[in-house]
């Protein structure tokens, strides 16, 4: 029952939707090289930074909410221009690299489960302290980074 469903789909995709196959796997390769780059900043932060609290995935959602505030500061309509009506959405023309981008690599690249996953953890295993920083010093940076992040792609 399975297979001939997907067969229809993927005949639907080859046939109808060619575009959206090709923008499927332009977000699958984006998606593969930012949970490899989240693999690796991860680790590099634990060999960096020997502690209970989770360096690696702050570091990595820090660095992502400045990426996608950047990003999105870059394909913002009226990009560099505050007085444009259309400011503060994506522009048309670059609605693709947005999708590509955003979804594919900024959404394998950060990880709000895996974030949320250890803070679990810390909770559990009676550290309450680095549970709390683990919260603190990502949802407020976080926020700050992702705006920064905007205004400097507006004037890129």
């Amino acid at each position: 029952m399975v297979f001939p469903v997907l067969a229809q789909m993927h005949k639907l995709l080859l046939t109808a939707m060619p575009d959206t196959l090709l923008l499927i796997l332009w977000i699958a390769m984006a998606g593969a090289a930012g949970a490899c780059l989240r693999y690796g900043v991860d680790r590099l932060m634990h060999k960096i930074f020997p502690t209970s609290l989770p360096v690696g995935i702050l570091a990595v959602n820090l660095s992502g909410s400045f990426f996608i505030g950047v990003l999105f500061g870059l394909v913002a309509s009226g990009s560099g221009m505050a007085d444009v009506p259309e400011a503060g959405r994506i522009h048309p023309d670059y609605h693709t690299l947005w999708v590509i981008l955003s979804v594919g690599f900024a959404g394998s690249y950060t990880t709000f489960s895996g974030w949320m996953v250890q803070t679990v953890e810390l909770l559990e295993a009676g550290d309450a302290k680095d549970a709390f920083w683990n919260l603190a010093l990502s949802i407020i940076p976080g926020l700050v980074l992702t705006l920064a992040g905007i205004q400097i792609g507006l004037r890129l």
